[in-house]
């Protein structure tokens, strides 16, 4: 993981950092529309998210890797972030409405376990916000933001590793097209140039979120690996753990 957790946590205190937080978290308020949820599972760095997912995501928890470090959140209250393995994350099967991801994939020595843990943990039909880099962004060619460090991806790399987890991607938009430069001038101008850019160069945004939704389909098993649907055969999740019971698999079938 290139960036610590106290390194984001001064960076993040910036103005340039609170920027960038009030600037993604617009586009993930933008999506949640008025829906209401009852829990939300920050997984990487998202203390700057979780702040202002309050009210409408719910009870707010954070989950940050063993070689991020932790950093206490939130302030001035009973702390709400624990010290996980990606891969292996402390919570029950579905447990949360939405996992806000961010400072996570792009660091990760295994995107694709993170993923699958994310997706134990959600409920059928919930909702990933993952934050990547943009490797066709200005923010990915320079390291003195935390986008500048570890893995970018393209769009296509970023659905890719989602659809390999069983989530199927709804939407996605870029963020971040002023410089990754420190200045007056450019805090200024930061939200002009947001509009500038998704109406003009929509793929030289610094970020790209994606929405991303478990879903669970119900089907008859073919070879353990495919399941037919339509006459065509589709790569899908064969088995769901059993809720609060651990160890233990049920097989997915729809009786025809």
């Amino acid at each position: 993981m290139p960036f610590e957790a106290i390194q984001l946590q001064s960076w993040y205190a910036t103005p340039q950092g609170q920027m960038v937080q009030r600037l993604l978290s617009d586009v993930m308020k933008r999506w949640m529309g008025k829906r209401k949820l009852a829990a939300t599972l920050g997984f990487g760095y998202t203390q700057p998210y979780l702040d202002r997912a309050d009210p409408w995501g719910g009870k707010l928890l954070g989950a940050s890797p063993a070689e991020m470090g932790v950093v206490t959140w939130p302030r001035y209250l009973s702390n709400r972030v624990a010290l996980v393995r990606p891969d292996a994350l402390p919570f029950p099967d579905e447990s949360f409405d939405l996992v806000i991801m961010a400072h996570l994939l792009e660091g990760a020595q295994s995107p694709g376990g993170a993923l699958r843990e994310a997706w134990r943990i959600l409920e059928p039909g919930g909702r990933l916000f993952a934050v990547v880099p943009n490797r066709g962004g200005i923010w990915a060619r320079r390291d003195a933001t935390p986008f500048g460090w570890g893995r970018p991806f393209s769009p296509r790399q970023l659905h890719t590793q989602l659809q390999q987890s069983f989530f199927i991607p709804r939407q996605s938009s870029y963020a971040l097209y002023t410089p990754p430069i420190s200045g007056r001038f450019w805090l200024r101008i930061a939200d002009a140039m947001e509009k500038a850019g998704e109406r003009w160069l929509p793929f030289m945004g610094g970020v790209i979120l994606c929405e991303a939704e478990k879903v669970v389909v119900a089907s008859t098993p073919i070879d353990g690996v495919t399941m037919l649907s339509g006459g065509r055969r589709l790569t899908m999740p064969l088995a769901e753990r059993h809720r609060g019971v651990h160890g233990r698999w049920k097989h997915l079938e729809e009786r025809s």
